[in-house]
This record gives structure tokens, C-alpha cells and sequence, in this order.
């Protein structure tokens, strides 16, 4: 749900946050021009011509992040940069265009619509199939779309990451906080996008295959995995561990894991969740390459 009747002292720093993220990324003389669409808990700037996608985006940002002020009580918030590509590539992020990328301490950037640059970048991390999608795309033809599906998953776990050190919650073991992050992604697809879990299923599969398939990586390279098919297959490692947890039939919802984090100083300590879900133990042993 989003709103932009309520909350105004929220709506002018959300705002201002926003533009000021843009002016460090972009500098001083950029030729980059971003509109504004404000919001109390998520800001977007936004390329011109991409007004549906950062509507789109506003919301679905708003719903995860309202799901996790209530699991945790932080008043968190995210800003989101939309860029097409010409103002990707002046910006000078890492990653390609088509793969969200962390920006600013609480921002996030992100494509403005997939073109078939993005659909080739995607068809390759996932070994060729994108998700099944509505044939009534905003922009451009319905792979394309499906290829920014895929970005967008791949930018809410950026969002969870954030959020999670916003709030000052992390684990007492470092696979700890990639299991809490995908928990907070699954929990808030699970509450406001169920139909899209078997498509979600789908391309976690095809990142664990594609990475490396089963215990291509020690546990230790999590931290700087070495390339982005990596990255990607470390997140279908957590989102399996994720499941266990929260997923349908899980033992340990968002909720509850929270609340016993603020009990913990803001500590979820692997001890516990252990004990209400004996499975991670096997998930532990046999998800990653023994060094």
C-alpha cells in the first residue's frame, strides 16, 4: 500500500535523501536528470518514461518494507534509482545493466525496462529460461519484461540486505544473515506475491545449476563470492535454508524469528534457529564445498 497523503515530514525526507543519492552517485555536471516520486517509506528516482515501473516498484518496495517494520520495528526506509541504460553506464556502477545494484548506503539501482540486453544477461545466469509472465508488458516485449521479473527479485534481496543492517540485526554466524535475508524476501513474496512462488522456485533452481550446481563453493567465499553467477548461487544456497524456516509448512516465521532477535539485541544466534529447525544442521553440512 502506498500513500502520499499521509506522513509529509517522511515525504520531504525520503525526497531529499533521494536527490542527494543521485548527486553522489552521478556528481556535480552529470547530465543525468531523475524525476521524483516520493513516498513515506520508499523515494524513487526515476528515468523519464518509466513512471508505471517506479509506481510499480514503489509499491512492492512498500509492502516489504512494511512487513518488516512490523516483524522488527525499525522505521527503515529505501531509496530506488530507475536508469535506463545510457544513464547506467554514466553512472559507473559494477554490475551490468539488468542487475540491481546497491547504492548509497540504503539505495538500490535498477533498470528502467528490460531490453534484449537484459533478456541475453538473465538467459545466461539462468541457463536459458525466464519466467512465464502476462502477455500485456508495460514496455517493450513480454521476455523482456520476464527479464526484468528476474532483476527485480534479484534487487529485493539487495532491499532485505539493506534493511537488515539499517535495523541493526544480523546473525552470530555469517551464514546466519544470508538465511535471514532470503527469509525476509520469501516471507514478503509468500504474503503478497504467492503466485509467483513456483516461478521463484524455478529460478533459484536454475541459479544453483548454473553457478556451480550442488556444493560448488566453501561456505567463506559467501562474504566476496567470486563472480555474479556466485553471488546468485550462494542466494539459492540461503533460499533453500530460507524455506526450511519460513516457507510453506516452515518452523520458524519472520515474526517470531524477530521478535526473539529484538530480545537478543538485535543477535539471531544460529543456536537458536537450529533448535527450532534441526534440518538446517544437514542444510549446513551439505550445501557447501568442505575446504
Amino acid at each position: 500500500m502506498n500513500s502520499t497523503r499521509r506522513g509529509w515530514p517522511m515525504l520531504a525526507v525520503v525526497s531529499a535523501a533521494a536527490a542527494l543519492l543521485a548527486t553522489a552517485i552521478f556528481g556535480q555536471g552529470s547530465s543525468i536528470f531523475l524525476l521524483d516520486l516520493p513516498g513515506d517509506r520508499v523515494g524513487v528516482r526515476y528515468s523519464h518514461g518509466s513512471l508505471d515501473r517506479a509506481v510499480q516498484l514503489q509499491d512492492n518496495f512498500d509492502a516489504l518494507i512494511e512487513d518488516f517494520r512490523g516483524w522488527t520495528r525499525a522505521k527503515v526506509g529505501l531509496v530506488i534509482l530507475l536508469l535506463n541504460r545510457d544513464e547506467w553506464k554514466e553512472s559507473g556502477f559494477t554490475n551490468p545493466y539488468g542487475v540491481a545494484e546497491p547504492a548509497g548506503g540504503r539505495g538500490i539501482a535498477m533498470p528502467a525496462w528490460g531490453d534484449d540486453g537484459t533478456v541475453q544477461i538473465w538467459r545466461q545466469l539462468l541457463g536459458s529460461r525466464l519466467p512465464m509472465l502476462p502477455d500485456q508488458p508495460f514496455r517493450g516485449t513480454p521476455e523482456q519484461e520476464a527479464s526484468l521479473a528476474v532483476a527485480d527479485l534479484n534487487a529485493t534481496v539487495d532491499g532485505a540486505r539493506i534493511l537488515l543492517r539499517a535495523a541493526g540485526i544480523s546473525g552470530d554466524q555469517p551464514w546466519v544473515d544470508g538465511v535471514l535475508t532470503l527469509a525476509v524476501v520469501l516471507s514478503n513474496i509468500q504474503g503478497h506475491h504467492a503466485t509467483r512462488l513456483s516461478d521463484v522456485r524455478m529460478i533459484y533452481e536454475d541459479f544453483a545449476r548454473t553457478g556451480g550446481g550442488p556444493a560448488a563453493y566453501p561456505l567463506d567465499a559467501a562474504a566476496a563470492p567470486p563472480s555474479l553467477a556466485a553471488r546468485l548461487w550462494f542466494d539459492s544456497q540461503f533460499f533453500s535454508a530460507a524455506n526450511l524456516l519460513v516457507g510453506p509448512g516452515g518452523k520458524y516465521p519472520a515474526k517470531a524469528i524477530f521478535k526473539q532477535a529484538r530480545k537478543n539485541g538485535g543477535r539471531v544466534l544460529a543456536a537458536e534457529l537450529m533448535a527450532k529447525c534441526p534440518e538446517l544442521g544437514t542444510w549446513l553440512k551439505t550445501s557447501f564445498k568442505t575446504n
